[in-house]
């Protein structure tokens, strides 16, 4: 299960910022997604790691396209491979513009993901999509921007082991800017929807309309999924 926590706060507080986030987000309803909005919300926005060619990215990189990004490792049973799947599904949906869809995939398992392991897993499902592969200090300095989990478990067999990570992605538009969280096991038409919301955005808003730039207020949330 894939849920966002938030720190408890008092009731006024608590209505302080709701009315905060509307006044600041009017410009644009906050209820147009079907996946969580948080735009409003200062998450990956400083992380850097290299991708399987050895090439240093960051949020600088996601840009031109609508990008999905998530963390999972290539040994994954299930939540990962059923992912990527999906993601094959949405951009079958999308026809002609399934290339304004980038699909990225960043290991949590770096011992075992090399780059040529990663590389060849994302590519089996999408040759276009981006594998990143770092050191374990790179892994925890990327998941701790976006406030991701993960965590490395006792596998069945003595002297193995999993991981366990956050399921679902997160959505960029075409600027690079982080706008939702899609937790994992969302519907494929859905997810379709809203990456087709995001490709009809254009592509340079004005100052005075663009609802992100007015999302003064930040959240510190944390995300966690087992």
């Amino acid at each position: 299960m894939t849920a966002i926590v938030f720190p408890r706060v008092g009731l006024r507080l608590a209505a302080g910022l709701l009315l905060g986030l509307l006044a600041g987000c009017s410009a644009q309803s906050r209820m147009d997604f079907n996946a969580k909005d948080i735009a409003c919300e200062a998450l990956g926005q400083r992380w850097s790691m290299p991708d399987s060619h050895g090439v240093m990215r960051g949020p600088e990189d996601l840009q031109g396209q609508v990008t999905y990004l998530f963390f999972g490792f290539t040994s994954c049973p299930d939540v990962c491979p059923t992912t990527m799947v999906e993601l094959g599904r949405v951009k079958h949906l999308m026809g002609k513009d399934a290339d304004q869809l980038q699909v990225v995939f960043a290991s949590v398992d770096p011992a075992r993901d090399t780059p040529e392991v990663a590389r060849t897993y994302v590519e089996a499902f999408d040759p276009t999509a981006i594998a990143l592969v770092g050191n374990e200090a790179q892994l925890a300095a990327m998941a701790s921007d976006f406030k991701a989990f993960y965590e490395k478990e006792p596998g069945q067999v003595p002297g193995t082991y999993t991981m366990s990570h956050i399921a679902g992605g997160y959505v960029f538009d075409r600027q690079g800017r982080l706008r939702l969280f899609a937790p994992y096991g969302m519907p494929v038409d859905q997810l379709f929807s809203d990456v087709q919301r995001l490709l009809l955005e254009p592509t340079h808003l004005a100052a005075d309309n663009d609802a992100l730039a007015a999302c003064s207020t930040r959240h510190s949330g944390t995300v966690a999924a087992r």
